[in-house]
């Protein structure tokens, strides 16, 4: 556990390196169908809430989102920030929830799954390198954190896993890294935050059927039953029968 006060720096980096996207094929039976299929990590896990509303995404037609609060919005930059002064490093505080050296951001990853045809596309936070050459994977939350990684947690850090294998970088394990505000003096006109590890298990391999699912989805011409107990699909089912 550390605690960090906010402040803004930009050191660099070490690394240098939507739902669908792409052009229509026909295939044999005559149908249009996706090819170049492209999925981020983000919406990995809406594949599984509710095949309806991950079919009207990416046709233009989501869920309205909500754009974060700008305070939040410069918490996440400054924290990004404040992490990269580790670039490069080895002699990383006792919180770290990986020994190596620290690789900070990737740039965008892209890897496709051979089975499906689908590419899943994201951007990891940081990565440790470890001793024995392997990657661990870091990612930022700014929150409590929980005794337990949530499943929508869970689901970015395999699929961060994912695009690390598929670019010939082999996985060591993973975690989220917490940044929670806490109560202290403000007369400095600084807020301080508590930083706590939770280490998680990732498997690349738990990506694979959300991945075809979405190729499944993406090529029905006809919209896919709901999931039973989606928010969004109830509220446009009452709509629709409010709005005529």
């Amino acid at each position: 556990m550390c605690y960090f006060f906010l402040f803004y720096s930009s050191p660099p980096t070490l690394w240098s390196k939507g739902v669908f996207k792409g052009k229509t094929a026909e295939s044999n039976a005559g149908k249009i169908m996706p090819e170049n299929i492209e999925v981020s990590v983000s919406s990995l896990q809406s594949v599984i809430d509710c095949p309806l509303c991950f079919w009207l995404a990416a046709k233009g037609l989501a869920p309205p989102s909500f754009p974060l609060p700008g305070v939040l919005s410069r918490i996440d930059a400054i924290i990004k920030d404040y992490m990269k002064q580790f670039v490069g490093r080895s002699d990383l505080p006792a919180w770290f929830p990986a020994k190596g050296t620290f690789l900070g951001a990737t740039g965008k990853l892209r890897a496709t799954d051979p089975s499906s045809g689908v590419t899943l596309k994201g951007m990891l936070d940081a990565v440790v390198l470890t001793p024995d050459g392997r990657h661990y994977i870091v990612d930022y939350k700014t929150a409590s954190p929980r005794e337990e990684v949530p499943d929508y947690y869970r689901m970015q850090l395999d699929g961060y896993a994912f695009l690390l294998e598929g670019n010939g970088m082999p996985v060591a394990g993973g975690a989220l890294l917490y940044f929670t505000p806490e109560r202290g003096d403000l007369s400095e006109g600084k807020i301080p935050f508590r930083i706590t590890p939770v280490r998680a298990e990732v498997d690349s391999r738990r990506v694979l059927r959300p991945l075809m699912q979405a190729r499944k989805i993406l090529e029905m011409e006809e919209p896919p039953e709901p999931k039973d107990g989606c928010q969004w699909c109830e509220w446009r089912g009452a709509m629709g029968k409010v709005v005529k």
